[in-house]
């Protein structure tokens, strides 16, 4: 048995549409209110929302646009009587899962189409489930690789710092030994961060981690952590010095996103990765600047970051997302666009790249706001 809400126009429609499907073992909820309905479906999180076009306070497509904001993974079916196919397409376009047109067997026919539409929703899962599981496993399997690979070196870092204080020597300064530490300290942070990115990957609670947060804060807390990294990490995990930081102007062009439900960890990750590889092409570059951008289409955002840095050549770009690959082979650099392309894929996204030598380079993802 599901639950099903009803939003139609007239209530004694709704009422017969109710009647219908109880008959055929359903629970229903009943409104011609979009604030009614809202509050419904927020309350009580129903299996299916069926939604007419004409509504007592408004148009039905308004309706579909805000529940599918709030959740949208939920099934909403538009149903109208129109027949109309400009608005059969901006339905489908605004995130409904199908489409009903209202013909003289409607009543008879829906308990069937109801069926049907659950078991059509229940295929597209189970799908969705499976490609997400697979690229989770990927995932895990090429950041397992590059830790196998590296993590001795970062571990052997953190040992020669630690080994270069000497306490038995009386003209090693406490400052040069405070140096020292915190050498192996930022060093044992980035190995940290690396594990915790594994888990991540491996985790298959990330849903619970879903919430509605602006992406210019993320690309903004983003761009301060690499900063931080850069200023106070260890120096072999960038190519470029400190040095460069006040000449580089970042434009964040995703202010007008309003707030999108994603796993604000993993967004963050993405972009430091992304923010990190444009800050290290960015060297010798002659006003060198970073602008990010972001926009929703349907059920995905698109996410570019673009500089006029260095560029990559072919054999470069076939390459950068490979987890042991790296152009410095320092510490620290190899698995930043790896972990991109396995967070990336694991949020059922793409990933595009454009790039000539000295031409700068623009990076493209996309990331699926339908979570089930």
């Amino acid at each position: 048995m599901a639950l099903i809400l009803i939003v139609e126009r007239n209530q004694a429609t709704g009422d017969y549409v109710a009647a219908t499907l109880k008959r055929a073992g359903h629970e229903t909820l009943v409104t011609s209110f979009q604030t009614e309905a809202v509050a419904m479906f927020q309350e009580r999180k129903p299996d299916l929302v069926l939604i007419n076009y004409f509504l007592a306070d408004g148009d039905g497509l308004k309706m579909l646009g805000a529940l599918t904001r709030l959740s949208p993974e939920a099934m909403v079916v538009m149903t109208t009587g129109l027949g109309n196919e400009s608005l059969v397409r901006e339905a489908m376009t605004m995130g409904a899962f199908d489409y009903i047109v209202k013909g003289n067997t409607y009543f008879t026919d829906l308990p069937g189409l109801v069926d049907d539409l659950f078991s059509r929703f229940s295929v597209k899962n189970n799908k969705l489930v499976s490609e997400r599981q697979r690229s989770r496993l990927e995932a895990q399997t090429e950041l397992a690789g590059w830790l196998d690979h590296n993590f001795k070196n970062i571990l052997s870092a953190v040992a020669g710092s630690l080994s270069l204080i000497n306490f038995d020597n009386p003209a090693q300064s406490q400052e040069k030994r405070k140096e020292y530490m915190n050498d192996g300290l930022s060093s044992l942070g980035t190995a940290v961060k690396l594990l915790e990115n594994l888990s991540r990957l491996s985790d298959d609670g990330s849903r619970e981690d879903e919430r509605s947060v602006l992406v210019s804060s993320v690309v903004d807390e983003a761009w301060q952590e690499v900063k931080n990294r850069l200023l106070n990490g260890p120096k072999e995990e960038f190519s470029v010095g400190k040095e460069i930081l006040p000449e580089i102007t970042l434009i964040n062009e995703s202010r007008n996103l309003e707030p999108q439900k994603v796993v604000r960890q993993d967004l963050l990750t993405i972009f430091e990765a992304l923010l990190k590889n444009s800050v290290e092409a960015l060297g010798q570059t002659k006003d060198p600047r970073i602008i990010v951008s972001a926009s929703r289409s349907d059920d995905f955002l698109t996410f570019t970051v673009k500089d006029n840095g260095r560029g990559m050549d072919d054999r470069v770009k076939r390459h950068a997302f490979e987890p042991l690959f790296s152009t410095k082979g320092q510490v620290g650099v190899g698995i930043s666009l790896s972990t991109v392309m396995a967070l990336v894929t694991r949020h059922l996204g793409q990933i595009q790249v454009e790039s000539e030598p000295g031409q700068g380079c623009q990076i493209q993802f996309t990331y699926k706001l339908m979570f089930f």
